[in-house]
């Protein structure tokens, strides 16, 4: 039958401590606030400091914006999310969307202005109205800078009655404490000037700070315990005693309290007393000695923050409480009544009855059991310091004895239970302990007393099913239970391997048994002794602690400053984890699954989690309820029902894993600030009003820029573990590890969306995702609408350009036009004239010579006029087409050939007839082809002339043929005719060949 594992099982408190030391302004913490962000604001003796979990934001009377008093005593925020400050002179509002304070100072000169003195509370009541008291005032803010007096009665504020705080019982009655007198229930009246309280209608029977409950319960508060209001007597009843306070008187001592989620009312006193009230169970629980823990004599304020942590201000610092449910329970062992304190663990083992049996360095072998009567108990079986049993006799290689806590057996390392009534030791020698009596046998090697000794010290222990295996300082052995022989382990070829090899830690897998020691891994195959060694990881020469097998038969292998290394035997993998892989510690002393296949690893420095679908760890320390940070090899267990026994420096800890991870409260993630610097290095930081924030603008002068971000679970801020994804980027979440901020330089332009989330130290993921559009935007002259705006402006250049081109081509165009016409017109009607009266003299005139002049000049103006012709036809633009220029040419070879009765033949391939030609190509083209024309006419007695025009390879052909006797002496007559040819030919970059053979053959490649 298997009872419920460990009983008597204690939770430790958990705590972490801010100080001066973290940041913090001062240590004398007065006031603490969590405003509707989640940021704490935490007074202080020294000023005022917001706090998100990071880093401080400090206010002074020295700073900017400035306090008007350094000295800060109490904290409230009002709807409008502003933060009022109450100092030891004056009163501050500090508007958190602006950064900006607004101060509020006694002034004679100024009626209605705000009381001299300290600022004692400052609280909104149930109308709407906020209050702030000083030690003998209370004024109500009216708006703007104005004031109201709230009437007090004298009797209410005699000499010596300093104010603490009031409490609201209704619309009409209210409670005033004081820090000397019994707290007095008055009435509340309106009056002209405002309101007014007076005639007291009774006193609390101690000096009482009150609290009235959401069920309208009053309570009274003191140093001494707690007391509920009887209505029917209009009494106090005492309701819980703290049988844990200091005694003394009350005067002059300031008390505080919160109220918890689960209603459990917290007090502190400037006595240094703190203590936990549970209403429901009415139950006081001292902590006083956790103030004076921490080097702390006075409690000021007690706070309770979103997530349900409760802060301390001390004159020493903040302690935060976890005042969560604790996951790790001490196992405690009380021997004869007193508990056992500091126990240094080694292995522990329960039988089938759930009967612990933990063996310690400083207390011997230990039994924990429960009795008939439900209550635990532990025995010593042996005792640390007593006579050891070295100096019992050894019979046949064995020592026996009874463990009844007379003798010490020395550390025994490991255990192995049969699960029946044996529990095997490996220690001093190898040895049974008989459950049902409590009877020892000690079994030794059976040779020389030097033999006998190195089988003294031994770390671990295996069972093969027949034959026992030990591992220790000096060798490997055997033992055989049947004839009680134990011996030193040979290999296959007759040596000892392990002799003077230290072990630690044995495990059997088949037939196999896998052995960790100081310089490797190895297997020893218990069938034919033969022995491997296993090249896994260098880092196995560390020495090994551990192993552990997972149940693929993988292999978990804890080093001593290796980390832990995973092995798969069958693939040969390899993975190792360190501490830059979250590991807490790279000392591993062991390792166990829990039932969800996930593993839990001790360290020298602190509990390792490691989640095997996300490969993550999460680390555990004493801050998160760990009696200790150091661990011992081997002191691990985990029992039937998958609760885990670990054991370091200061007892053994129970750890269930179905429980740590249960999120209590929910966590939620939230922005702290926005950073940028800009190309001149100057920083821009927006700190606050960024519950809206979204979208972050960078200007291509920024370098860099970060978002800081926290957590609303504020207990362990150095716990937390952060995740961003930036798309745009990739599409992985990075993990940044503790960095409470992400920080970017040379974003590419364009935008981006950035993600973050988190996890508290206990793993609690955020119910919320940080969600920022961030747009990087691009340097002015690479942006679309400039270069746009450059390639429109180099358009309108090239049109106005184009446009102007144009212009000037019409304007030579129309020149072309009247000049042509003028000379048609002008030009040509005079030498027509000129010719016709010429040849009118001619025929009139008597004497020859005279005729032969007038012949003359009537051929120079016939000359002209055709010059002219061509001159006129060459500058006209509606003559600038192939239709236009093939038609002039027909016309010249008409005119030229026909009285010379040659006959001729124009083709032309490749041409449109509206295909548009230059004047200088037109021009060059058809003069070439009227001189090659003009000299067939003159010289070449031809009969017949071929004129071929195309297109070809994006050139313009033209070849000229004639059946004339070719050029032959009359190449020298021609005057400047080939000359004038070829120098046309260069104008339009052509090539020009003329081959005379029979005939003549003129041939002008023009590119077009």
């Amino acid at each position: 039958m298997w009872l419920p594992l460990y009983t008597g099982a204690q939770h430790a408190l958990q705590y972490t401590r801010l100080t001066v030391e973290d940041g913090l302004s001062n240590n004398s913490v007065q006031c603490i606030l969590q405003d509707k962000t989640g940021m704490l604001w935490i007074g202080t003796n020294g000023g005022l400091n917001r706090y998100n979990g990071a880093y401080f934001i400090q206010y002074s009377i020295l700073g900017m914006p400035a306090l008007s008093n350094s000295s800060v005593t109490a904290l409230m925020q009002d709807d409008n999310g502003d933060i009022w400050i109450g100092t030891e002179n004056g009163l501050n509002i500090l508007d958190s969307r602006t950064n900006s304070i607004r101060q509020f100072i006694h002034r004679d000169d100024m009626p209605g202005s705000l009381p001299a003195g300290a600022i004692r509370a400052i609280q909104k009541t149930q109308y709407g109205h906020i209050w702030v008291m000083g030690e003998k005032w209370l004024v109500e803010f009216s708006g703007s800078r104005h004031f109201t007096t709230v009437a007090i009665d004298s009797g209410l504020v005699q000499k010596d009655m300093v104010l603490t705080s009031l409490a609201e019982a209704g619309s009409q009655l209210v409670w005033i404490s004081y820090l000397d007198q019994p707290a007095t229930l008055v009435k509340r009246s309106a009056v002209a000037a405002g309101q007014r309280l007076g005639d007291p209608v009774l006193q609390a029977n101690d000096y009482s700070k009150i609290y009235i409950d959401n069920q309208q319960v009053t309570w009274g508060i003191s140093s001494y315990g707690i007391s509920r209001y009887n209505n029917r007597e209009r009494v106090f009843d005492s309701y819980i005693k703290n049988q844990h306070a200091v005694s003394g008187p009350n005067l002059h001592l300031r008390t505080c309290y919160c109220i918890d989620a689960e209603g459990n009312l917290w007090q502190g006193n400037e006595r240094g007393g703190l203590a936990k009230y549970d209403l429901q169970q009415r139950q006081a629980i001292d902590y006083s000695w956790l103030i004076a823990g921490v080097n702390a004599s006075l409690v000021y304020c007690l706070y309770k923050d979103n997530n349900n942590t409760i802060w301390a201000g001390t004159d020493n610092g903040i302690i935060k409480l976890s005042n969560r449910e604790a996951v790790f329970a001490r196992c405690p062992f009380t021997l004869q009544g007193n508990e056992l304190k500091n126990i240094r663990c080694r292995r522990i083992m329960a039988d089938r009855y759930n009967t612990l049996y933990a063996a310690t360095e400083n207390y011997g072998l230990l039994k924990k059991m429960r009795t008939t009567t439900g209550r635990d108990t532990t025995i010593a079986l042996s005792t640390f310091g007593a006579p050891p049993v070295s100096k019992l006799p050894v019979v046949n290689n064995r020592i026996s004895l009874l463990l009844n806590g007379r003798y010490d057996i020395g550390y025994m390392y490991d255990m192995w239970y049969d699960g029946n009534n044996y529990l095997w030791m490996a220690g001093f020698g190898i040895s049974r302990l008989n459950l049902k009596t409590d009877s020892l046998e000690i079994f030794l090697v059976n040779g020389t007393e030097q033999e006998r000794e190195k089988s003294i010290n031994q770390f671990s222990i295996a069972f093969d099913g027949r034959l026992f295996w030990t591992s220790g300082l000096h060798n490997l052995y055997t033992f055989d239970p049947a004839s009680t022989q134990m011996q030193p382990f040979r290999d296959n070829t007759g040596k000892m391997p392990f002799e003077e090899l230290a072990c630690w830690s044995l495990v059997m897998r088949g037939e196999w048994l896998w052995a960790g020691a100081a310089n490797g891994l190895y297997k020893i195959n218990t069938r034919t002794r033969q022995v491997i060694k296993l090249p896994v990881h260098q880092v196995l020469e560390f020495g090994i602690n551990d192993l552990a097998f997972d149940s693929d038969s993988s292999c978990w292998i804890s080093t001593a400053g290796g980390g832990l290394i995973w092995y798969n035997d069958y693939t040969r993998q390899v993975k190792q984890y360190t501490n830059r892989d979250g590991l807490s510690s790279n000392t591993v002393c062991g390792l166990l699954i829990d039932d969800q296949r996930n593993c839990w690893i001790s360290t020298y420095a602190g509990l390792s989690y490691w989640n095997r679908q996300t490969g993550q760890f999460t680390n555990f320390y004493a801050k998160d309820g760990l009696n200790t940070n150091e661990f011992n090899r081997k002191a691990l267990y985990k029992g039937p029902d998958g609760k885990m026994i670990f054991g370091g420096l200061n007892g053994y800890m129970v750890v269930d894993p179905a429980k740590v991870f249960i999120t209590q409260q929910p966590v939620t993630i939230a922005l702290t600030r926005f950073s940028k610097i800009n190309g001149a290095g100057v920083p821009h930081d927006s700190l606050f009003n960024l519950q809206a924030f979204t979208q972050a603008i960078i200007e291509p002068e920024d370098k860099f820029f970060s978002f800081h971000f926290m957590l609303s679970d504020q207990y362990d801020p150095a716990g937390d573990r952060f995740f961003y994804h930036l798309q745009g980027v990739d599409n992985a979440w990075h993990d940044i590890g503790n960095q409470h901020f992400v920080s970017f330089n040379g974003l590419s332009p364009g935008k981006y969306l950035l993600k973050i989330k988190g996890s508290t130290g206990r793993g609690s993921q955020t119910m919320n995702e940080l969600t920022i559009h961030i747009r990087v935007k691009q340097v002015f002259y690479k942006t679309t609408w400039f270069i746009a705006l450059v390639i429109a402006a180099l358009v309108a250049i090239a049109w106005l350009i184009v446009n102007y081109r144009i212009r000037q081509v019409k304007k030579i165009q129309v020149l072309r036009d009247r000049i042509a016409s003028d000379l048609h017109d002008d030009v040509g009607s005079s030498l027509v004239r000129i010719t016709i009266l010429a040849d009118v003299m001619k025929r009139g005139a008597a004497d020859a010579g005279m005729q032969e002049q007038l012949g003359t000049i009537s051929g120079i103006s016939r000359g002209a006029v055709s010059t002219m012709k061509d001159v006129v036809w060459s500058i006209d633009t509606r003559n600038d087409t192939m239709g236009g220029m093939i038609q002039y040419m027909q016309e010249h070879l008409h005119n030229m050939l026909m009285p010379a009765n040659i006959d001729f033949e124009l083709n032309h391939t490749g041409f449109t007839e509206q295909e548009k030609l230059t004047m200088e190509f037109r021009q060059n083209v058809y003069l070439t082809f009227k001189e090659a024309i003009n000299n067939i006419a003159k010289h070449a007695g031809a009969t017949r002339v071929w004129v071929d025009m195309k297109r070809e390879n994006n050139y313009f052909i033209m070849q000229i043929q004639d059946d004339g006797r070719g050029m032959g002496e009359q190449k020298n007559k021609t005057g400047h005719g080939l000359y004038n040819m070829r120098l046309r030919a260069g104008r339009l970059k052509a090539s020009i060949d003329i081959v005379s053979a029979k005939g003549v053959t003129v041939t002008m490649k023009v590119p077009l």
